[in-house]
Order: structure tokens, then sequence, then C-alpha cells
């Protein structure tokens, strides 16, 4: 029997340049009709960037953005802000669309969720005589565009999560919590599309599952977090698939896509093909006893 009910719960991405509100972007006065969805974004940035053979700078990205007013015609999709604006802002093409933002960050519920993880923790860990564990992972991309063996992904998504940066941080208020609770949180750095990769992760968990007196068949893990069909579904295929851990849960309502379709697939995909559990936040209190 296990000397700990170890619980870990691993966050994917969830920093500034992924998911951070864009409110600010809504009481902007919009003075245009371009309003393009992120697949058709997308398709126009290779157009523009990679079959010229241009680097991806501010002053080019000014560019693109002109070209894009000129030469794209109104999608008529239902989104309330115009793409190029994000890009704008962002500079590159992670961040998740308006409709995902304003599902994941609706009514402060991820908000109220992540501080009701950390407080039980956090009691958890001050009681002796409490038989419960909880570990928090966080996954944090961390890139350096100096490195030569980044520069695919780079190419491929634009300059994002650069180490140091405002947007490589951690959102609030995840970013306050772990630098209070830091016992029981710990940052994993990736600069890939694996989360093992040429990280620490394996150990860590490792070390956290003997140092509870668990094994993987026993311990709960639990995912949320972006991007649902990429970064999260190549996770959950690494954790169950090679890693053999037994009870893998990903919270759908605190994880996003690029869009509302992506979120679907990769739902659809993680429980369809890799067969763990896709569960409301509600469901993920009750099985994590929050």
């Amino acid at each position: 029997m296990a000397d700990k009910d170890l619980k870990i719960i691993i966050t994917t991405s969830f920093q500034n340049d992924f998911i951070e509100p864009l409110d600010d972007l809504l009481n902007s006065k919009i003075g245009d009709n371009l309003k393009l969805d992120f697949e058709k974004c997308s398709q126009m940035w290779l157009e523009y960037f990679m079959e010229r053979d241009i680097n991806v700078q501010a002053s080019n990205v000014n560019q693109f953005i002109k070209w894009l007013k000129s030469n794209a015609t109104n999608q008529n999709i239902n989104i309330p802000v115009s793409y190029h604006r994000i890009l704008e802002k962002y500079k590159h093409r992670v961040h998740i669309d308006y409709d995902e933002t304003k599902r994941l960050w609706e009514g402060d519920k991820v908000n109220q969720f992540i501080r009701d993880f950390m407080n039980k923790a956090n009691e958890a860990f001050e009681n002796e005589n409490n038989n419960e564990e909880y570990q928090f992972i966080h996954l944090r991309d961390w890139h350096d565009q100096t490195d030569i063996t980044q520069k695919d992904e780079l190419d491929l998504f634009g300059l994002h999560c650069l180490k140091g940066t405002y947007g490589a941080k951690f959102v609030s208020p995840l970013n306050e919590l772990i630098e209070k609770y830091h016992e029981f949180n710990i940052v994993i750095n990736s600069n890939s599309l694996s989360s093992f990769a040429e990280t620490n992760l394996e150990s860590v968990l490792n070390t956290i599952i003997k140092n509870a007196g668990s094994s993987k068949k026993d311990i709960k893990i639990g995912v949320f977090g972006v991007i649902t069909n990429v970064k999260i579904f190549l996770f959950v295929f690494e954790l169950i698939v090679i890693h053999k851990f037994k009870h893998v849960y990903v919270c759908r309502d605190f994880s996003a896509g690029f869009n509302r379709q992506g979120h679907l697939v990769g739902t659809n995909d993680i429980t369809n093909i890799l067969g763990a559990s896709v569960v409301g936040h509600q469901k993920f209190r009750e099985i994590f006893n929050i």
C-alpha cells in the first residue's frame, strides 16, 4: 500500500503568450472589417513569409498586416476582434483565438480553480497526519532564438515564449501562487513539442513517486492547459504509451485549442485514441478531492 495518496497536477504552457486575456483588444476601437480565424490567418502567414523566404521581424509583421488587410476578403467569421490585432500585440501565432480565450477565462472560474488546488495542496503539506499529497508540475515553453536546434519550431509558430520575456511568464494568479507555494510547485522548461525530450521531467516524476511511497499504477495525474490537440495530446501520449501511467485525467474546461474545433478534435483524440479520461472541471475536482 502506498504511504501517501499522491496526486500530481500538471499544467501545460499556462503562459502569457498562449492564453493571456485579450479583453483590452475588445475595448479598443476596431476600424476595419478584417476578421479571420486562426487557420485562415495561419495559411496567409505561411504564404507571406515562407513562400517569400522573409525573416519574421517586427517591421515585417507590420508589412504582413498591411498586406493581409489589402488582400484578404472578409471571411464573415463570427468573432468580435480582428485577428491582426492579436498579431500586432503578440507578434506570433501561438495565442488561442478570442472564442477560446473567452471560454477559458469567463467567470473567473479558472483563477478560482487554481487557487482552490493550491490551498488544498498547502493544507495537505502543513498537516503531517494527512495521508494526501499534492505535487504541481508546470511545463513552461522556454525558447532561445539563438539555439539552432529550436529554429524549426520558431520558424513554424513565430517567436514565442522567449526565455526571460513577459510572454514566457505564467499567467496570473498561477505565477504568484508558484512563488508563494514553492514547496510543492516545480517548473520544467521545455523547448520542443515533447515534454520529456531534453528535460528532467521523467526523473522529477520518478522522485516524487518514490518519495511518496507510491507507484505509477496508483497515482492520479491531472492535466490542463494548451494546446489541446498539440501539446496536451502529445503529452498524454507520452504519459500513457511511453511512460505507462495508468490514471491520467484531462480537464476539458480549462484546456484550450487554437480554436474551438482544434480543442474538440484534441479531446476526442485523447479519449478515443489514447484512452485517457477527459472530464469537466467539477468532475476533475471530485477526482482530485478539491
